[in-house]
């Protein structure tokens, strides 16, 4: 079986760019539980810097994502 990371960063940055959809989704799959770990905020990171372009939307994921962990 594929490991999670993996497969949404496929999903994130097939294209390069991460899109106001994909970002969306990732919101609703991070923050379903309502918590947030340190590797899910690092993994937002990776996305955010492997990417050729983002939306504004995933800076303010990680941005609401880093605030749940403080």
């Amino acid at each position: 079986m594929a490991e999670w990371r993996k497969v949404a960063k496929v999903m994130a940055l097939g294209d390069g760019h991460v899109s106001q959809k994909e970002v969306e989704i990732l919101r609703e799959v991070i923050l379903k539980d309502e918590k947030i770990s340190k590797s899910e905020i690092d993994f937002l990171q990776e996305i955010k810097a492997e990417s050729k372009s983002s939306v504004k939307l995933l800076d303010e994921l990680i941005a609401d994502c880093e605030k749940l962990i403080k």
